[in-house]
């Protein structure tokens, strides 16, 4: 119904594991993900590539939220539809736990000067929400209408490492996902003659729960210039090229199955409990993802990145079944990032992260068309800006940390489907410090 408004309504999110969500936090996202295989900062976190936590100088603490408005339509129809949904995005803890940059500067001590970082995280991994009626004439029955609900979501618990040696890191993320889904399918005659029929309704509840993994690696290519020393390294030019890899061990389902059928009308039973099971036991895997990026410039001026991203979705398995709606997608993003003088304590708009990206791809799902023969993969675009606003307190000569402003617009769907066009809002506060978890010293 056109100018209908709903809480949360994300047709697409009726397939596969449901909207999934990605490991940008809201630095990176306000570049589209665009070096999401690249990104490492003092600072922030970036578990997209895990090997970026080898950067990582001072202990951070980082909350996340977002606000998505989405406009829904649907051209064959002219149905329109509005829908609003907000969450937390990321809830991460992340610390140096070696500190290679003293050993390097300090004469009197001793040691591998590798450079190890670890963070603890909660995320969401993927959202279920839709609302879609579907009304259908039937020859001989007429109209019925078929209804489909689907709530719930799945979070990621993370444990991520990144060891770094010189100019080359590696990393891991070990995740756990777990969660609960309720999908709900109605059908109903809407032909007064049909008193005598019966309406149904099918209600499945899933707990899902399993292990996730990624790996990653980073090389830092310096191009320093002639009698600069390792102290300037922080304003050397540099490129950065990564790649990153994830995937899962299968993952296990238990659900709860209620079939019900209803009478229509008070000469046939109200309601028969056609099937009620409990503790159905399945299996289902995520498939592998590959990405890679690189990125080019100054860690504290000019920076910039493409990255690509492949996801196997064709390999999906539940229960052994292949998923006839799920196929092979792809990202391809760019992202830049500007300070303009960070050293710079009279202007404060010098030494805010000034960040824009656009990413384009083909998401996994594909549905069938009105015809019943065609098949229409969806597609994504959309744009990012945003901003990294730096928190100083007077008189302080070191940051408490950022406020990470972001604003998304994009699209996911297809022409002859239904389109989604959104705008969505990213936060997300850092809190840094560079004396949390440091043994204290006597001399």
């Amino acid at each position: 119904m056109s100018g209908q408004y709903i809480k949360s309504n994300s047709p697409y999110s009726r397939y596969g594991l449901g909207d999934l969500h990605s490991l940008n936090f809201a630095g990176t996202s306000s570049m589209a993900g665009g070096m999401g295989a690249t990104y490492r900062s003092y600072w922030e976190t970036n578990l997209t590539n895990p090997a970026s936590l080898s950067k990582l100088r001072f202990t951070s603490f980082e909350v996340g939220l977002f606000y998505k408005h989405s406009e829904l339509s649907e051209r064959n129809t002219g149905l329109k539809a509005k829908s609003d949904d907000g969450n937390l995005a990321n809830l991460s803890l992340a610390f140096p736990i070696t500190r290679s940059w003293e050993i390097m500067r300090d004469t009197l001590r001793r040691g591998v000067p590798v450079q190890w970082g670890m963070a603890f995280s909660l995320t969401p991994f993927s959202t279920t929400s839709y609302d879609v009626s579907v009304s259908r004439g039937l020859a001989g029955i007429d109209t019925v209408n078929y209804n489909y609900l689907g709530t719930g979501n799945l979070y990621r618990v993370n444990w991520g490492n990144g060891l770094g040696y010189k100019g080359f890191s590696l990393g891991f993320n070990l995740g756990m996902v777990f969660g609960k889904n309720t999908y709900i399918s109605n059908i109903s005659f809407q032909d007064s003659s049909y008193n005598y029929g019966f309406d149904e309704s099918l209600r499945e509840e899933r707990n899902t729960s399993g292990m996730v993994w990624d790996i990653g690696a980073q090389y830092e290519f310096v191009f320093k210039p002639k009698g600069a020393s390792e102290a300037d390294s922080d304003v050397d030019l540099k490129m950065i090229v990564g790649a990153y890899a994830g995937g899962s061990a299968f993952f296990n389902t238990n659900s709860k199955q209620v079939y019900l059928r209803y009478g229509k009308s008070s000469l046939t039973h109200s309601t028969d409990t056609i099937r009620n099971t409990a503790d159905v036991k399945g299996q289902m895997n995520l498939p592998l993802k590959i990405g890679g990026g690189v990125s080019f410039g100054k860690e504290f001026g000019w920076l910039v990145g493409v990255n690509y991203e492949h996801q196997l979705w064709s390999l999906f398995r539940e229960n052994g079944a292949a998923n006839p709606n799920l196929t092979d997608g792809f990202n391809i993003s760019a992202g830049v990032q500007w300070i303009p003088d960070i050293t710079d304590f009279t202007s404060y708009f010098n030494r805010i992260r000034y960040r824009a990206g656009f990413q384009y791809g083909a998401d996994p799902r594909q549905l069938t068309g009105a015809d019943g023969n065609s098949k229409y993969q969806l597609y994504t675009y959309g744009g990012s800006v945003g901003f990294g606003l730096p928190i100083r307190p007077p008189k302080s000569k070191s940051m408490l940390g950022f406020l990470n402003l972001g604003l998304d617009i994009g699209y996911i769907g297809h022409p002859e489907l239904i389109n989604d066009f959104y705008v969505k809002v990213n936060l997300g506060f850092t809190l840094s410090d560079k004396n949390w978890f440091v043994r204290p010293k006597f001399r």
